[in-house]
């Protein structure tokens, strides 16, 4: 664990006690277009039952608004202004940035990330490093984990970590998980403290399921039409989002389960009671989330669902400073689902 990490030069000489490396500033920002339940957009939605008798949009349930960028906003503005906020609640300058880590995703090119492009935006210094995180949807936890060994390794004093996410944009709408997208972007800056610490973190990978959870170009069927999904704004293929019927079963069986496993163990290698625990985990339905709660059983178990949806990536950086005055907890711990398959989850001594 990173708060445990020891420096010995010499069996003979004092232990230094490495820094501890916390959340010092937050920030999110979502689109003002609203979608509700009711929206043309889902009009032509599979209400069709799968092999085991279930219809896909049924399980997305819980939702009732998600925010969505208007056609040709750049999710970028919104990383941006994120992060901006994160900044200055952390009382920093640009100059004072080390390093930024995070992801934007779907990105304006296969390569580079628009996290370059974020980069600029926020006129970071040249020799700030870039690191895009290409792991969906675990991004942000894996940039806390990296910064907090950067700040521990004595690498790096104050890095960014920011997201966003423009799903809305890239879903087959026949498609019952396209239900609960929304769009977001969010930010927060780690850097040497004692408050909300980056102090253990766990993964689980089902490699196995590789191709259950995949964005790429690829055609759809619509009204009887074989058609291929374009940019509004260029009218050129765009990559679009979809779960194989194998990654519909693993989000109902192996991720079901492994989130609460995994939590009870970060919990237990930790000495940490669940009554002395903020939960925030995926939220994509609150189906699964009812079952996380019921097996985890944490003090407080929060989450934006019905007011934004299921923002992917985007989901942990902006539910984190949306509720981050209100954690009372001794702890705090993130819970990401990512493709992959993988669950991922972080500890943070609040």
């Amino acid at each position: 664990m990173l708060t445990e990490l020891l420096s010995r030069s010499s069996p003979t000489e004092e232990i230094d006690v490495l820094p501890t490396a916390g959340i010092i500033g937050h920030g999110y920002s979502v689109p003002d277009g609203v979608r509700r339940n009711d929206d043309p957009a889902f009009a032509s939605l599979n209400q069709q039952r799968n092999s085991q008798g279930v219809i896909e949009a049924a399980v997305f349930r819980g939702l009732d608004r998600r925010r969505v960028l208007a056609k040709g906003e750049p999710i970028e503005e919104h990383v941006v202004r994120a992060a901006n906020s994160a900044m200055e609640r952390a009382n920093l300058t640009p100059g004072e940035i080390d390093r930024l880590y995070g992801y934007v995703t779907a990105s304006q090119y296969a390569t580079p990330n628009s996290l370059y492009q974020v980069h600029h935006l926020l006129r970071l210094p040249p020799e700030v490093m870039v690191v895009p995180i290409n792991s969906e949807y675990s991004n942000f936890l894996l940039g806390l984990v990296h910064a907090a060994e950067a700040v521990a390794a004595g690498a790096a004093g104050n890095s960014l970590v920011a997201c966003g996410a423009n799903w809305s944009g890239h879903m087959n709408f026949t498609k019952g998980h396209s239900f609960s997208i929304g769009d977001a972007a969010g930010a927060a800056v780690v850097g040497p403290s004692d408050r909300f610490v980056i102090t253990d973190h766990i993964t689980c990978t089902l490699s196995s399921q590789y191709h259950g959870l995949t964005m790429t170009t690829r055609t759809m069927d619509l009204n009887g039409l074989t058609v291929m999904p374009v940019d509004p704004v260029t009218n050129l293929p765009i990559q679009t989002y979809d779960m194989t019927q194998t990654g519909i079963e693993d989000l109902a069986g192996v991720v079901k389960d492994s989130v609460a496993t995994i939590v009870q163990s970060l919990l237990e290698r930790n000495n940490v009671n669940p009554s002395d625990l903020t939960l925030m985990t995926h939220q994509g339905s609150r189906l699964l989330m009812d079952h996380w709660q019921e097996r985890i059983r944490p003090k407080a178990y929060l989450d934006t669902l019905a007011e934004h949806g299921n923002m992917t990536v985007a989901t942990y950086p902006v539910n984190l400073s949306y509720f981050f005055e209100e954690i009372d907890t001794a702890y705090t711990v993130i819970v990401a689902v990512g493709c992959g398959l993988h669950v991922t989850a972080v500890l943070l001594r609040n």
